[in-house]
């Protein structure tokens, strides 16, 4: 009879973002302020959009790599959104499972229906602080539609000791991969 390997209680005490990778598969940890977290599977919707965003990016030449590990300024602090543009890809990252903010040109965060995890605010924050240039949230269509959604796009903007994301545009999903279409035809 084939088991897991069994974790010790008192690892979890000091866990830290390098233990993450030693933790079961199948399951997406994130520690934030040394605390685990373990989420969700999350819905087919959520893993469609993600699949169309991920092909989007890919098809206009972006290095898109989903849940994709940003390391915290502790080590006891990551977060994994769903979609993550590394700007900088360099083959001492291939061993690694959480890169720097500073990796990253832009992070995406689906909101799941069942289980929101602070998309508008907390994760907004923690990217913002961490420098990425673009957080997008993606959400349900407010039409109620199942086969779209709706990509609220944000760029990095405050005082360094401050940041925040202004809004910049709020687009359909659909009309988002019409764009990129375009211009990849163009």
């Amino acid at each position: 009879m084939l088991t897991e390997p069994s974790i010790p209680l008192s690892i979890i005490k000091d866990l830290d973002v390098e233990d993450l990778a030693r933790l079961p598969r199948g399951y997406r940890y994130e520690l934030r302020e040394g605390n685990l977290f373990i989420t969700t599977p999350s819905t087919y919707w959520h893993k469609r959009m993600a699949r169309r965003l991920l092909l989007m990016l890919f098809a206009a030449g972006l290095d898109v790599l989903q849940d994709t590990g940003v390391r915290g300024d502790r080590p006891r602090d990551n977060r994994v959104p769903d979609l993550g543009v590394i700007g900088d890809d360099s083959a001492e990252t291939a061993g690694i499972s959480n890169l720097p903010g500073s990796a990253f040109r832009l992070v995406v965060e689906i909101v799941s229906e069942n289980s929101p995890n602070g998309e508008y605010t907390d994760k907004a924050s923690w990217y913002a602080h961490r420098g990425i240039p673009e957080y997008w949230i993606v959400d349900q269509d407010p039409e109620g539609s199942q086969g779209d959604a709706v990509v609220l796009m944000h760029r990095l903007a405050g005082e360094a000791e401050d940041p925040v994301y202004d809004h910049v545009r709020t687009v359909r999903l659909s009309e988002l991969e019409a764009e990129y279409r375009e211009k990849r035809a163009g």
